[in-house]
């Protein structure tokens, strides 16, 4: 069985892929050229051109988590190390109260003032001791001092000199030490400053580093799927995609991406292949279609203006017949209303038709109304109709005549033709006609008043006839 009759054929849609705009088309032209010599430049400069896609976004979240990993780790060190100087700071009045007072309770029990004064010098030897005060004597009058206590006293420490005398317990003094809280400030200000730029130096080559490895293991090879897949187009030979990954590159997902894409643009080349023999198929079909259907028309158009013909015309003359009649005789009335013109309906009977028929036979009959239908047309215009309303009656229609015209002459050519001798099979046979006329509008103002006053002259006419 034929395709075209035998199954659809059905139109598949056309694979989009390949066909998008590449967006370096929109961009000015040494931009492009330059981005397109980046494409094949070495890793590097794809390195770079890779930057400002993927790479930002990596770079803010390595940047983001880094910094929160950096602001807890430097919170934590810098907390260590100052609760370490704090620490100190507390060990270091420890060994004040417990190796210095007893030293300076016997001196100042003794008024051993070059003691007593080395005694609190020394302690400004420590970081940990900003200003050191010893206050002895009977009203604690005698005072020896190293360093500014200054005027807040508030976080100055207080050590009574307590002597033991026997079994009484006697103070001889007071020793006021002053923290040196603003070196456990500096050194928590310059641990803080050091770890900051030491964590964030880190941070900084991280990113870096990491930046440069996804760009050189990742990016560059999405870059170069991108740019095979904006190339693509379908039923075109193509090369397979191959990342420049080195001999044997590993099985992961960029590898599984790679073959994915090949095995996808193959079924689509294959897809496409189908398509275009189904639409050769089909064009194919169409053309055979249409020109069936050009062949169906033509016979048709033939069919209906033989129909046409049928319709309105008389199978044996080939004259107009009653239905044609009636509408020219309808326009041409209308016509003359508008020009204010004649128009003249002749009624013609043949005389003697039916015993002709009779003796000779029908085809005698028709040959003679052959005969004198053709004679009556070549009296005829264009314009005029000539018409055959049944058996031997004849009806001609003359418009677009003057009011009142003359149309003797033809009526008298009309009734020459029809007296012509007519031979048939050797005998020569002459035959006479009736005429009837009627003109509009003196004698009717339409059609069938018009006609049946044609048909009562043409009988008049032929009662004439047979007085004779």
């Amino acid at each position: 069985m034929d395709r075209c009759g035998g199954r659809p054929v059905r139109l598949r849609q056309r694979p989009t892929i390949g066909r998008s705009v590449d967006p370096l088309q929109s961009i000015h032209p040494a931009v492009r050229i330059t981005r397109l010599a980046m494409e094949h430049a070495p890793v590097s400069r794809t390195m770079v051109r890779n930057w400002s896609r993927l790479g930002p976004r990596l770079l803010l979240w390595v940047l983001l988590i880094s910094g929160v990993i950096t602001l807890a780790s430097i919170t934590l060190q810098v907390t260590m190390e100052y609760r370490r100087d704090m620490s100190n700071l507390r060990n270091a009045l420890d060994v004040i109260e417990k190796m210095e007072l007893p030293s300076l309770t016997v001196a100042a029990w003794n008024f051993d003032r070059n003691q007593l004064q080395a005694h609190v010098g020394g302690m400004l030897e420590s970081p940990w001791v900003s200003a050191a005060q010893l206050r002895y004597g009977v009203k604690e009058n005698a005072v020896i001092t190293a360093g500014d206590l200054g005027a807040d006293m508030s976080d100055v420490r207080e050590y009574p000199l307590l002597h033991i005398n026997g079994t009484t317990q006697v103070q001889v003094g007071r020793l006021l030490v002053r923290p040196n809280m603003e070196e456990v400030h500096r050194r928590t200000k310059e641990r803080l400053v050091l770890i900051l730029g030491t964590q964030i130096a880190n941070a900084i080559v991280m990113s870096a580093s990491l930046l440069l490895l996804v760009s050189a293991l990742i990016t560059r090879h999405l870059h170069r799927m991108a740019a095979f897949a904006r190339s693509f187009v379908p039923g075109e030979t193509f090369t397979p995609l191959a990342l420049d990954r080195g001999q044997s590159p590993p099985n992961d997902e960029l590898t599984l991406l790679q073959e994915s894409l090949n095995n996808a643009y193959h079924r689509l080349n294959d897809a496409h292949a189908r398509e275009q023999r189904h639409i050769e198929e089909l064009e194919r079909c169409v053309a055979i279609r249409t020109e069936e259907l050009r062949t169906i028309n033509a016979r048709l158009s033939e069919s209906e203006q033989a129909m046409r013909v049928l319709a309105h015309s008389d199978p044996l003359t080939g004259l107009a017949n009653r239905i044609l009649l009636d509408e020219r005789l309808e326009r041409a009335l209308s016509r003359a209303v508008r020009h204010r013109r004649d128009v003249v309906v002749l009624l013609i009977d043949l005389n003697d038709f039916k015993p002709i028929n009779d003796r000779y036979g029908h085809a005698a009959g028709d040959d003679l109304l052959r005969t004198q239908a053709d004679r009556m047309r070549l009296l005829l215009r264009d314009t005029d109709t000539l018409a055959r309303i049944g058996g031997d009656e004849f009806v001609v229609v003359l418009e677009d005549l003057e009011p009142k015209a003359d149309i003797t002459r033809v009526i008298d050519a009309m009734a020459t033709a029809l007296s012509t001798p007519w031979v048939w099979e050797g005998k020569t046979i002459t035959v006479s006609g009736s005429i009837g006329l009627a003109r509009f509008p003196a004698d009717a103002n339409n059609a069938a008043a018009l006609l049946r006053h044609a048909d009562d002259a043409m009988y008049i006419a032929k009662r004439l006839r047979r007085r004779a």
